[in-house]
């Protein structure tokens, strides 16, 4: 099954909000009042004509009412505060059954709030507005669906499980014939690069795989702060590069700027990528014990070790910047040694023990 998502923009649209409705254009609803509450989010709409439905709301509705029940501000103001106790989306006013106009006291009630008021013109039924929120609720929950499938497909071929032979047919489809693609990964939105993309979401990234129209990284409209990407790679071999990707995003979400290969083949890079798990053990069985030592026999241990790992392991450096002799540093070493198994004079154990430094923040 072909599982293509259109790029719709960079604007994350996953869900419905106030705003998008007042941009249909058909059915037509009007902004009233003060621009406040856009950014809700619409679960649906409920037409009432109760002065108090909140019994009927569960909040997130466009809650629309044709004003029959409201005799007068005070009665307005009440509806007003019954629907507020649930959290709605926004409050539409039918025009031409009681009133022309959207009474005020009705407005000014529900921007205090935060919430928008919306017109409905007398030639647009309550069903229109109600079936379009469906409509488009559908679309989302569609495109969702999509994206979690090619994800899912996505993870497989990142992890080794499965061949990127199986994303030929959604790559062709979304993409084209092309001869190289970059893979771009973000947490916590919805990628939408515009133009030919295939988005897959998973295990909190979104990634989208777009045409590598030249060498090196992506184009800075591609990019976002929060976006890590790949170097230019084969359709046919994205394994390494949805890594790449998924792995930079990692650190663009840290840092808050987009991250690329080059910023993977480095220490901090290396250091950002290791998960609390793998960096227990180097904090655990490393600096433990010789931070305990410090704490029981009042030595400076540790200080010492930060020292070596920071001047490549000189003794004699060190000893300066300690204002110690170098036997006194070269006694402390043979102590870490003793308690770890390991020495901050040899590369290899002075990379574990800036490893478990690390750990320690």
């Amino acid at each position: 099954m072909t599982s293509v998502v259109p790029s719709l923009g960079d604007a994350d649209v996953d869900v419905l909000r106030v705003s998008d409705l007042i941009h249909w254009g058909q059915p037509r609803v009007d902004l009233v009042g003060a621009p406040v509450g856009l950014d809700r989010t619409v679960r649906w709409g409920l037409p009432t004509d109760l002065l108090d439905p909140s019994p009927y709301l569960r909040g997130g509705e466009l809650v629309l009412t044709s004003g029959i029940s409201m005799r007068d501000a005070a009665s307005q103001r009440a509806f007003v505060a019954s629907v507020l106790r649930t959290r709605p989306a926004a409050i539409g006013y039918a025009l031409g059954v009681v009133d022309s106009a959207v009474p005020r006291p009705l407005i000014a009630a529900a921007n205090a709030a935060g919430i928008a008021v919306l017109s409905v013109p007398p030639d647009v039924p309550f069903l229109e507005i109600t079936r379009r929120i469906a409509h488009e609720q559908q679309r989302h929950d569609a495109e969702e669906l999509a994206r979690e499938s090619v994800g899912a497909i996505l993870d497989m071929v990142r992890r080794g499980l499965a061949s990127p032979v199986v994303l030929r047919e959604q790559l062709d489809a979304a993409l084209g014939a092309v001869p190289g693609v970059w893979v771009l990964a973000a947490r916590g939105r919805v990628l939408r690069p515009g133009g030919r993309s295939l988005v897959g979401t998973t295990g909190g990234h979104s990634i989208a795989i777009v045409p590598a129209t030249r060498p090196g990284p992506p184009p800075d409209d591609l990019l976002g702060a929060d976006v890590g990407w790949s170097g230019p790679a084969d359709p046919g071999a994205l394994a390494g590069a949805l890594r790449e990707a998924v792995a930079a995003a990692s650190l663009a979400s840290r840092h808050g700027a987009s991250r690329g290969p080059r910023d993977l083949a480095t220490w901090d890079g290396l250091i950002e990528r290791l998960t609390p798990e793998q960096l227990a053990p180097f904090r655990a069985r490393l600096l433990a014990p010789v931070a305990d030592y410090d704490a029981r026999h009042r030595t400076a241990l540790v200080e010492t070790l930060k020292h070596l790992c920071r001047l490549d392991g000189s003794v004699q450096a060190a000893a300066e910047e300690l204002f110690v002799h170098v036997n006194t540093v070269r006694k402390r070493v043979g102590r870490i040694e003793a308690l770890t198994g390991l020495s901050p004079l040899e590369t290899r154990g002075r990379a574990a023990f800036l490893v478990a430094l690390a750990a320690a923040g």
